[in-house]
Parts: structure tokens; sequence; C-alpha cells
């Protein structure tokens, strides 16, 4: 009897110990977290991590602040790697999972925001308006003219070509995109006028917001270029128009050649000729046609190759009495009149004009 009493005692004395959980038991499989390294990194995430613990397994996950962690590997049960996630700035927890079992390592890692600059303005250097004709100046267009628009623009930390460039203008069309594009001025408008051509560069840049975490930033820049729109065939065609029914008239000729440049050398001769047609004549009946204008901007008008950015030739008639001897006379044919434009002057000036008549002798009795 005291033999069994003895057994007895002795499997309540095992049993006691295996629940115990003695260094003769089952060790405990849990995963556990000691300590991860660096314990600090940017709230942008792509920090490297080494966490430390126990009975990590292949299956391990990670996550920090409840965002996964991206590339865990591994290394063996009691260690393994990671890339921190993008997480708001502060103090978060640190979480593996492995085995289907959760271990905690609670505010074992910071985030920091990273310091918050922000990005300088673009700059636009400058906005320049070409045409195509040689001698055409610099911020010029005609009516129905298509011209090329071009800005010079940089900026100090986004490329050119990654800059978003939106074009405006109260008149004309744009066509392309970029920092170089094409204007067409209108078919009609007021003219000679001002047109502003206006431009806005985007820059869109990555940043952080109050949290340290990742935004994209839009900021703009305005600039704008004036150009001077004309209608040069109706105005030099005017001029000349005007210029031959003033001197039809026989007005004064400082008046008849007010619409003259004085930077042309063939105006002084061309109030030689008026002053001389007044003393050797009189008009008494006349007609001024509708003239053919032509804008070149080559410097050159190919009637007589006589200096000139723009070219008219009007069909004239006159009817005359020399005054020496009371002759009439009529003389017809045409007038080719040359025009410069003065470009700090912002106007349409004639330079000279020479009479193409039908005859010689009629270019003889009247010339002008």
């Amino acid at each position: 009897m005291r033999s069994f009493a003895r057994l007895g005692l002795l499997g309540v004395s095992i049993g006691a110990a295996a629940c115990g959980g003695s260094g003769m038991g089952p060790s405990d499989s849990r995963p556990r977290v000691s300590n991860i390294a660096p314990n600090s990194g940017t709230t942008l995430g792509g920090t490297a991590v080494t966490i430390v613990g126990a009975n990590f397994t292949s299956d391990a996950t990670v996550t920090i602040g409840g965002a996964p962690a991206g590339d865990v590997i591994v290394q063996h049960p009691a260690g393994l790697t990671a890339v921190t996630p993008q997480h708001a700035m502060g103090v978060a927890d640190v979480v593996v999972i492995a085995g289907g079992r959760q271990a905690t390592l609670t505010g074992g890692f910071t985030f920091v925001a990273p310091e918050r600059v922000a990005n300088a303005l673009p700059v636009i250097a400058s906005i320049d308006v070409r045409g195509s004709k040689p001698r055409e100046p610099a911020q010029f267009a005609d009516l129905d003219e298509t011209v090329t628009v071009s800005a010079t623009v940089t900026d100090a930390e986004t490329a050119v070509s990654e800059l978003t460039f939106a074009w405006s203008s109260d008149v004309g069309t744009f066509a392309g995109s970029g920092a170089t594009v094409q204007w067409t001025a209108p078919h009609a408008a007021p003219t000679p006028s001002v047109v502003t051509l206006k431009l806005t560069v985007t820059e869109r840049y990555m940043t952080t917001d109050a949290s340290g975490l990742p935004i994209t930033a839009e900021q703009q820049v305005l600039g704008s270029t004036s150009l001077r729109l004309h209608d040069s065939m109706t105005e030099v065609g005017d001029l000349a128009v005007q210029f031959l029914i003033d001197f039809s008239k026989q007005l004064a000729p400082t008046f008849v050649l007010r619409n003259f440049s004085d930077r042309c050398a063939g105006t002084q001769a061309e109030f030689d000729d008026v002053v001389q047609n007044q003393k050797l004549f009189v008009i008494t009946a006349f007609n001024i046609g509708t003239p053919r204008t032509a804008v070149p901007f080559t410097g050159v008008c190919p009637f007589r190759a006589v200096f000139g950015d723009a070219c008219a030739q009007v069909p004239s008639r006159w009817t005359s009495t020399t005054k020496s001897t009371g002759t009439s006379s009529v003389t017809a044919g045409t007038d080719q009149v040359t025009a410069m434009f003065e470009d700090d002057r912002d106007r349409w000036r004639l330079c000279a004009s020479d009479f193409d008549g039908n005859n010689s002798a009629a270019s003889l009795r009247f010339k002008k």
C-alpha cells in the first residue's frame, strides 16, 4: 500500500513539472521583437533596417506604424532585414507576424520629416517675336501673318522640358507647345495697335506636407510681351495714294512730303522734284488709281532695284499746263513708291517716288 502511494505522488510531481514549463518542457515558439536598428528614419520611407528577435519564420511580414515594410528578408530565426514604408512623422510600433503569430515592439521606430525646401520660381528671361522676312523687325506682325514666339526660361531645380507652358492673347491664335510656338495674327483688327502675348509657366515638383508625407506642389510665374500689329499693305498703299493726291493738288511741298522719312536718301531729291514741278506746271485734273502693294522686307524693291521695305505701284493720270507756254498735256503711267519701316518710331514712312510713264515724251514733259 505504501508503494502505490509513492507512485501516485510521483505522477503528480511530473505532471506539475510539465505544466509549469520547466527547462525540461517544450520551448516557446512565438515570435519576439527585441530591437530595430536604426530606430529612426525619414517619413518618405526607404530606410534599410535590421530587426532582431526570435522565432522568425520564412513567411514573416513586417509593418511599421501599420504600413507594410518592403523587401523583408529573414536572415535567420533571430534576425531579418526590411525597408521602411512612407509614414507620417511620429513614433510607430514595429510588428512582425511569423507563422501566424504576432510580435510587437511598441514605439520602436520614429519617423522624422525631412526639411521642407520650396523650389525657386522659374524665371522668364525674355519673350521674342520674329517674322520670317529678312529685315522684318522684332516684336512685329502684319495681319494674317504667322510669326515665331520664343520664351527664354530658366529654372534652378526643374528641367525646362518638364515645365508646362500656356500661351494666350486677346487676338490671334497660337499653335504648338513648349517654349517656342507659332502665333498667327487675326485677319482683321484695328491697326496699328499693340497686342499683348501672355505666358504662364507652371512648375510641378515633389515636396512634403505638414506631416512629412510626399505631395506634388505646383507654382506658376507669369510673363508677357508686346507685339506691334500692322496692316502694312494698307498703310503703305494709303501713304502712297495720299502723297500723290497732295502732289496733284500742288499743296505746299513740305506738306506733300510730310509722310516721307527723314532717314531716306531719296527724300530730299523728291522734295526738289515737287518744288520743280510746281514751278513749271499747273495740274488741272488728275486720277489716282488703286495701289498694288508688296511688303517683302528685303531692303530692295524690284522696280529699278531701289531701297525699300515695302513697294507700292499706283496707276496715275494727270492733265497739266506748262506755265511758260500754256501748253496742255496728259501724262499717264505708274508711280512707283518705296517705303521703309521706322522700327524705333513704329511707323511706315515713304522713301522715294519714281514715275514710269507710258511713253518717254510724256515722262519728259511731266517729270516727277
